[in-house]
């Protein structure tokens, strides 16, 4: 991991590529998201062009990530979203993460995005209080739902008189 002494005027940010798949899965599993560098691999090769993610780096050594990407619904304006921030332990509090949203802030605003949205685990107060810092507001609390999907996921059946589904 990268040494604690950061220099923000050395630090450069570029975009992820599959060689730096080992340092992303680790810091991954620093924010609590464990990953083998084989899945971090696949997964930044499954991205779409709709979505980035760009990684702090000094005297070639990454020190953290910012995932973003476009999303759009029917229902509201488009905008962006953080997938992901995470800046490796030994250099947190020393303006990386800021550096890294404000590069995804860019991201953003270069393809068109009129807000940036990011979405926080209620328990990580800290990180709450950093994204206020840089001028989020809170909107909402909201309860996340997953549904597992598997062969158990059936179609309704249809009456076929009708063509309508049946109970």
């Amino acid at each position: 991991m990268p040494k604690s002494s950061v220099t923000l005027a050395t630090v450069t940010i570029r975009e992820a590529t599959t060689s730096d798949a080992a340092i992303l899965a680790a810091l991954s599993t620093q924010l609590g998201y464990p990953a083998q560098p084989e899945e971090a691999a696949e997964r930044l090769s499954a991205l779409g062009p709709d979505s980035a993610v760009l990684v702090a780096e000094e005297n070639g050594a990454v020190l953290g990530w910012i995932h973003v990407c476009g999303m759009r619904f029917f229902q509201s304006p488009p905008f962006a979203e953080v997938g992901g921030l995470v800046v490796d332990e030994a250099s947190r509090g020393k303006g990386v993460g800021k550096l890294l949203l404000d590069a995804g802030a860019r991201w953003a605003a270069e393809r068109g995005y009129r807000k940036l949205r990011v979405r926080s685990n209620v328990i990580r107060e800290d990180t709450h209080r950093f994204y206020e810092r840089e001028s989020f507001r809170r909107v909402k609390t909201q309860v996340v739902l997953d549904r597992e999907l598997g062969q158990e996921v059936r179609l309704p059946r249809r009456d076929p008189g009708s063509g309508l589904p049946s109970c």
